[in-house]
């Protein structure tokens, strides 16, 4: 991990939980609170609230502003993945290199826990004083027309169209990220830079893949291996590793290239796409 990010994520963590317990969680029963602050640690990189903190910096936004919205994304990131590790959807017994969340809490309180990190993060964008499209933009975003969608296509393994069901269920979280502090100065979305933001998203799952085919689970802190047993049509059951991987290097490349000219003054967007083809976790 490269120092801006290694330096954004170490504030960010220092900040994130010191911001949760001013938030309407502490007023939650303390199981369910015990279990979300459970959910919200673990072995985690914090990209998408990265992301967010250092749209911000490129644009001077205020750092209170950039922490709730870096804290929205999180909350919402960490609701999906929850829910994702359920005996209905993938079934994972591990997460972030520790038991999910229902494994060691039971299902019905994983299921509240991600209900409530979903709420969470809309409490967290309300306080950001973005202008009112972003919260339509947002739910969108994760909702019918992103993640949740996205979701539903890879539970069907609808594969005739794996890139959009990768774009929709990891890369439109990852645009978010990215695009949500432009509504602090802009009252529509910035196209050039979400799409930025959803290719990087799309770097990223092909690199999920990649590393769900090639590495262990105590490297990736999850259960390795599972898409092929489930059948899942990803990148890598599509193209091969060898194809997965040149796709990766071209978007790399694509990603570098663009970061130049949309943030010329941002060490990290230049260094990330990199960083993120290169990753073994």
């Amino acid at each position: 991990m490269f120092k801006e990010l290694q330096d954004l994520k170490s504030r960010f963590e220092r900040d994130f939980f010191l911001f949760l317990k001013k938030s309407s969680l502490k007023h939650s029963p303390p199981l369910l609170r015990e279990a979300t602050l459970y959910s919200l640690s673990g072995r985690n990189k914090r990209i998408r609230p990265v992301l967010s903190l250092e749209a911000a910096r490129v644009l001077n936004l205020n750092y209170q502003a950039a922490l709730c919205i870096a804290s929205a994304v999180e909350c919402l990131h960490t609701y999906s993945l929850v829910h994702d590790d359920l005996p209905a959807m993938d079934n994972d017994d591990f997460r972030r290199g520790q038991l999910s969340c229902h494994k060691k809490y039971g299902e019905a309180t994983a299921i509240l826990v991600g209900d409530l990190l979903q709420s969470l993060s809309f409490e967290f964008l309300a306080s950001a004083n973005l202008f009112p499209k972003a919260i339509v933009y947002f739910a969108r975003a994760v909702g019918s027309q992103g993640m949740v969608s996205g979701q539903f296509l890879d539970m069907e393994s609808q594969g005739e169209n794996t890139m959009r069901m990768h774009q929709m269920k990891t890369g439109r979280l990852i645009e978010a990220s990215i695009a949500l502090p432009f509504f602090a100065l802009e009252k529509k979305l910035n196209r050039r830079v979400a799409h930025w933001g959803r290719l990087l998203g799309l770097l990223f799952q092909i690199t999920d893949d990649l590393l769900d085919a090639t590495q262990s689970s105590s490297t990736l802190g999850k259960t390795a291996g599972k898409d092929a047993a489930q059948n899942k049509k990803t990148v890598v059951a599509l193209w091969g590793k060898n194809g997965a991987q040149q796709y990766a290097d071209e978007l790399t490349n694509l990603l570098t290239q663009r970061a130049k000219i949309i943030f010329p003054n941002s060490p990290l967007f230049l260094k990330l796409p990199a960083f993120l083809s290169n990753r073994n976790a």
